[in-house]
């Protein structure tokens, strides 16, 4: 099987040579490493990073004494790690106990030119207006604004650079609030030698249905039955209307392309299947999209509970139950194909 070897752009390019490739995406993320990648020559769609990194996931949250004290993510965490590693991409987040000398470290990367992957809590971002802490946010910082105090990044689904001010920046750039931990999380490389094959793509894709598969009580597809079980005490929280929206925007709106990141990874399923016809032959884009279809049903019913004066126990439960047996649908076609 073919390899591609991909390397361009070394560091020591000023400041003001920066062009950013940004553009538009759905998942910060995948996003976000898309427009870096592309800045050092390889150029990948959205949705083919979000499958190289394995971005499938489940992971069922307690969060005592917060406006959310229950939360379920969708995608997996450590994601970013693993793009990069499917690409063969020496990889490691930088990070840092004190605010000030990562920002520091951030001005120096610019000033040499190169573009820095970050990880975000969306609540210090002044155009996000966020009363709700969501950490684990990627963005991309490509170059000192020319007001000296502000640093110019790209965002998802925003088409335009945008000022942030440095010392905002420096707070996103840490959260103690699990399950996405930072202390400054930052990777800038000089230049991206990546390696991109069939078995590489079909290694993810393995990777990604085990870990769903072979989850705990708060991982993977076993966390739903955990979500069923808590649902009485979602029920007895005071705010849980708000408990009930939030979880719908994770599923449906915040960054997921919608059906809990399924519709963009069925996505990617389709674009391996040039590399890999034995992915169509085993019928996964279809068994993908069942699971966003299940995913986006259970938003719906998460939606309307949180517009009414019941919550919906039971309409909940078989709704999460619908998407349990959707995901394991397809994961047991996926792990068909493991070597």
């Amino acid at each position: 099987m073919q390899t591609v070897n991909t390397g361009v752009r070394g560091a020591g390019r000023p400041d003001a040579s920066i062009v950013p490739t940004h553009r538009p995406g759905r998942h910060c993320g995948s996003s976000a490493i898309r427009d870096l990648l592309e800045f050092h020559g390889l150029t990948l769609t959205e949705a083919f990073c979000f499958g190289l990194g394995a971005g499938l996931g489940i992971t069922y949250v307690e969060l005592p004494d917060s406006d959310t004290p229950f939360m379920v993510h969708v995608r997996s965490m450590g994601f970013e790690e693993k793009v990069f590693a499917t690409l063969a991409v020496p990889f490691h987040w930088e990070s840092w106990q004190d605010p000030s000398e990562a920002a520091e470290v951030l001005d120096r990367y610019l000033d040499q030119g190169r573009p820095a992957l970050l990880l975000t809590d969306i609540y210090h971002l002044p155009y996000f207006k966020s009363s709700t802490h969501f950490p684990g946010h990627a963005i991309v910082a490509w170059r000192r604004g020319d007001d000296g105090d502000s640093i110019m990044v790209s965002d998802t689904e925003r088409p335009d650079l945008l000022p942030v001010p440095r010392d905002e920046l420096a707070k996103a750039r840490f959260s103690p609030a699990p399950p996405f931990v930072h202390h400054g999380s930052l990777f800038a490389p000089s230049a991206v030698f990546a390696e991109l094959s069939p078995d590489r793509v079909l290694e993810a894709i393995v990777f990604n249905a085990r870990a769903l598969k072979q989850g705990s009580r708060t991982r993977g597809i076993a966390a739903l039955r955990t979500w069923v079980k808590d649902l009485p005490r979602w029920q007895a929280f005071n705010k849980w209307p708000w408990l009930l929206r939030f979880a719908y925007q994770v599923i449906e709106k915040r960054g997921t392309g919608g059906g809990g990141f399924r519709v963009m990874y069925a996505e990617f399923l389709d674009e391996a299947q040039a590399m890999l016809p034995e992915i169509g032959t085993a019928g996964l884009p279809r068994l993908m999209r069942e699971c966003a279809n299940a995913w986006s049903a259970l938003a719906e019913c998460l939606r309307r509970g949180s517009e009414g004066k019941q919550f919906p126990v039971d309409p909940i439960a078989r709704a999460i139950d619908s998407v349990r047996v959707a995901e394991l649908r397809y994961v047991d076609a996926a792990l068909t194909m493991q070597k």
